[in-house]
């Protein structure tokens, strides 16, 4: 199972291949900013995340886009965990 490290809360998780990161996230009662549900297009879940992801789908680019996200930083409602992943974000 992947590992998913919380740098800010020294926190590992080990997460089921496939799995969306705010769902999981969330399923684990780490709380997740999101207005709009998970939907991908408030960019409030924003992450900055190190390790290997899926490629950004059009609407998440263009919410990205549209939001002046930094290029390391990608929504956690549109990841899949594949691999270990270390994330972060302002809001921890």
């Amino acid at each position: 199972m992947p590992k998913v490290k919380l740098c800010q809360k020294n926190i590992i998780l080990e997460a089921p291949r496939g799995e969306n990161l705010m769902s999981f996230l969330q399923s684990k009662e780490i709380p997740v900013a999101s207005s709009c549900l998970g939907e991908g297009i408030c960019s409030m879940c924003k992450m900055q995340i190190t390790g290997s992801v899926n490629e950004p789908a059009e609407l998440e680019k263009a919410t990205l886009l549209r939001n002046k996200c930094a290029a390391n930083e990608r929504l956690s409602c549109q990841i899949t965990i594949e691999s270990d992943l270390e994330i972060s974000t302002q809001y921890w």
